[in-house]
């Protein structure tokens, strides 16, 4: 058995919906894999992930649709619209599909929590290793489609060592205050501000290369992550994560940051009592293979997706504060 084996297994039997929570099983099995190389570890993560959780089973009978819009967030048509990808889909055309899909779909990356686009770029980092993960890759798609809730990108730009000075400015906003305060749920407060017309005016995107812009909204990310340890601003770093692996699938690449970049900042502005105090750094650190296998045997997927997506980020965006975040969050862990 393979690690695409090993997911599939699991996958076509699980949606990858769990109630009104999201199936995190392929993308730690991935993870794990990934980190420890190691297919015992990764089977030993699947069976102690599923003692805990499992996602919804799949539907044995269910309506058949005929085109993608259909199922455009309609996470009840997972289903049928699995089956139009895996119709449409082999070994020697999955790109199309993929290019496809996240281009026409592209102000969907953030939804479910940046899920989709994080389930879509480790199923592509799957199938790079194990050809059987093209399976994985169809679910990954009609989970982006059937989850798909619609964001926005702003017109406004600035330079990237404004973002913190601006964002407090955001934060700060008594209309945006106002707004956040009126809604209290995730999706309510996204909604709110991507219909206000002073949100939209007073939201910005990073001026330069794609590298100025990720380093930007990385640096972002991680201090608001750093300050407030929320499940929101983990998102961002691991969805970010997810934005690079499918860099090759963007036809606008810049583009798809600056959506990336929106979608991260609104989703920011959710988070109670958001601060952007600077990081305190510790004066030594353990190494990344330490970190690592702490976090492949961590108990908490998101902690073992910390991990993974911060050693990959680093290794192209290297910043000290990687560790600080993935070691304090062990530390809380063990609490």
């Amino acid at each position: 058995m393979g690690i695409g084996n090993l997911v599939n297994e699991y996958g076509k039997m699980q949606s990858p919906y769990m109630g009104n929570l999201v199936n995190h099983l392929p993308m730690g099995q991935l993870a794990v894999y990934k980190m420890s190389n190691s297919l015992e570890e990764a089977l030993s993560y699947s069976k102690k992930y599923s003692k805990k959780a499992s996602g919804n089973p799949i539907l044995e009978e269910y309506g058949l649709v005929e085109d993608l819009e259909e199922c455009v967030g309609e996470r009840g048509l997972y289903e049928p619209c699995l089956d139009l990808f895996h119709k449409e889909m082999t070994l020697g055309n999955y790109n199309y599909s993929i290019f496809n899909t996240l281009n026409k779909y592209k102000l969907g990356m953030s939804s479910g929590l940046f899920h989709t686009l994080i389930r879509v770029a480790y199923a592509i980092e799957g199938l790079e290793i194990d050809k059987d993960y093209l399976s994985e890759v169809e679910r990954a798609l009609a989970y982006y489609i059937t989850a798909f809730r619609k964001a926005d990108v702003f017109e406004s730009s600035i330079d990237s060592d404004r973002i913190i000075h601006e964002m407090n400015n955001l934060i700060n906003n008594p209309n945006i205050r106002s707004l956040l305060e009126e809604n209290k749920t995730l999706g309510s407060r996204l909604k709110a501000l991507y219909k206000d017309e002073t949100y939209m005016k007073f939201g910005f995107v990073i001026n330069g290369d794609a590298s100025e812009k990720i380093n930007a909204v990385l640096n972002l990310s991680l201090i608001a992550y750093a300050n407030t340890n929320s499940i929101v601003a983990l998102h961002c770093i691991t969805g970010l994560h997810a934005l690079i692996v499918l860099e090759k699938y963007w036809e606008d690449f810049p583009n798809a940051i600056d959506i990336f970049t929106t979608c991260v900042i609104s989703h920011l502005l959710t988070i109670d009592e958001l601060s952007l105090d600077p990081i305190n750094l510790r004066k030594t650190y353990p190494s990344f293979e330490e970190i690592i296998s702490m976090g492949v045997k961590s108990n908490d997927v998101h902690t073992t997706k910390l991990i993974y997506s911060s050693v990959e980020l680093n290794k192209k965006y290297p910043n000290p504060a990687f560790k600080e975040i993935t070691l304090s969050r062990l530390e809380k862990e063990k609490i």
